[in-house]
């Protein structure tokens, strides 16, 4: 499985429920789950972005139905990423010289 991250940003809307970000992350969790994804860690962040979820999900599409069922359901936008592990990224600079 690929691991990927989304980055939320809380929406004027979304704020005013900031008191329901741990159970909308619960809630994200079970339903991801069901999706085959399978959650690393919910972490919130000091930045740009409010929370940061990471996940390992079976493909794209997985992980793009994460992202887009948290935005919905709890007012946020979001940014998501696939992850490289450094192992692999290494592997591919080999062919590179500088």
């Amino acid at each position: 499985m690929k691991t990927y991250v989304t980055l939320v940003k809380f929406t004027p809307q979304g704020i005013k429920h900031i008191n329901h970000m741990q159970r909308a992350v619960a809630e994200e969790t079970l339903s991801a789950r069901k999706m085959g994804v399978k959650p690393i860690g919910s972490y919130a962040t000091l930045g740009p972005y409010d929370l940061m979820l990471l996940y390992e999900a079976p493909d794209e599409r997985a992980a793009a139905t994460m992202s887009l069922s948290f935005a919905t359901k709890w007012s946020g936008t979001t940014e998501s990423w696939t992850l490289i592990p450094m192992e692999q990224f290494s592997e591919i600079t080999k062919a590179f010289k500088g």
